[in-house]
């Protein structure tokens, strides 16, 4: 039976899919992330592809007319690595604010907005050498490092491919005008991406399908986990039931003072329980017990019966017995109908005289 509680084979339910997502734990696809940079590069290049290119030439050639006059001393080097670094970064910023914005974007598009800390929080597992040991050799992160080079040994085969097709071209670039190098490199490099681009996503459809799978699989639930979460979302059976009982206790009591304005007698502990009578001749073989109440409420019963006139006996064993033996709405047992039949007797001798009171057989 425990083996069979573990068996994870049943589908995770929104509850657990929506408190994995606080933590941090959603499905993502990389090499999605890849395809939309790369592409996002594609359309980039294709629009100001020429300028850059026209930029990072002239770039060149400003250092090497500046070679020859170059100064070797420290400071002067460290100005002139300043002075080219920035104006590479300024040449290569459009490219870096393109792929900080794709990279937010597709895993926006992937997730959804998740905010959450939970992975920061220390864990004791992730922090011991052997479940870190575990966790590099495992099953899961092999197949993740096998995964990872057939997909690099791809582009790079593609790569490869495509670069040795353009070295005839690239080979050829001294015999012509240098003013052509734009317009070859621009070329060479945008059939790369493109082609980059069509590999990564045939790659990125295939993990992302993958991606999915792996996630439900890795989120399926066993039934003791499912009879848990039930548990903890609508509480423990025996809670839930219990506080429906406290509940139609609650209702009965609400009921019980409602319907203390229409019995003959309230028979009282005399403080800790209250029982309501009610007798009609022709309708009812026996009185029947209309209304109780115990602590609190046979106080309040109490009170209503004085406001409404109606008597107040003390009679505690009897009341006990009415209170635990008698529910709402039935009649009294045959064993006390002869202290009743006192009672009815006592409650209606000062208003009709001496008049013969009594319960049927």
């Amino acid at each position: 039976m425990a083996e069979q509680d573990q068996d994870k084979s049943e589908q995770a339910t929104p509850f657990k899919l929506e408190e994995a997502r606080r933590r941090g734990q959603v499905v993502k696809s990389l090499d999605v992330n890849s395809l939309f940079i790369v592409a996002g590069s594609l359309a980039l290049f294709s629009v100001s592809g020429m300028r850059f290119l026209a930029e990072g030439l002239s770039l060149q050639r400003d250092i090497f007319e500046q070679a020859p006059i170059m100064r070797f001393e420290i400071s002067d080097l460290m100005h002139w690595f300043s002075a080219v670094a920035t104006a590479t970064g300024f040449i290569l910023a459009p490219f870096f604010v393109m792929i900080l914005v794709i990279a937010v974007l597709s895993n926006l598009v992937q997730t959804g907005p998740v905010f959450t800390f939970f992975p920061l929080k220390p864990d004791p597992k992730r922090m011991s050498p052997v479940q870190g040991f575990k966790r590099v050799f495992s099953r899961r992160a092999l197949f993740e490092a096998f995964k990872t080079l057939l997909k690099l040994s791809l582009l790079v085969g593609v790569a490869y491919a495509v670069i040795v097709g353009m070295l005839p071209s690239l080979m050829a670039m001294p015999q012509i005008d240098p003013h052509g190098y734009p317009t070859v490199l621009f070329g060479a490099i945008s059939s790369l991406l493109f082609k980059l681009t069509l590999v990564l996503l045939v790659i990125a459809l295939l993990d992302f399908a993958y991606t999915r799978w792996d996630y439900a699989k890795r989120m399926r639930m066993s039934r003791r986990e499912l009879k848990d979460e039930v548990k903890r979302r609508e509480g423990d059976p025996h809670v839930r039931a219990k506080i429906k009982e406290l509940q139609r206790e609650a209702a009965k009591r609400s009921k019980s003072l409602g319907r203390v304005p229409d019995a003959d007698v309230l028979i009282t502990n005399p403080t800790h329980f209250a029982v309501a009578l009610q007798y009609q001749r022709e309708a009812m073989k026996a009185p029947r017990l209309i209304a109780k109440g115990a602590g609190e409420t046979a106080e309040k019963m109490k009170a209503v019966a004085r406001r409404y006139g109606i008597p107040v006996l003390e009679r505690p064993p009897l009341a006990r017995q009415l209170f635990r033996e008698v529910d709402i709405d039935a009649p009294i047992p045959e064993a006390v109908y002869e202290p009743i039949a006192r009672i009815y007797a006592e409650i209606y001798q000062p208003r009709h005289g001496a008049v013969r009171v009594g319960v049927e057989a």
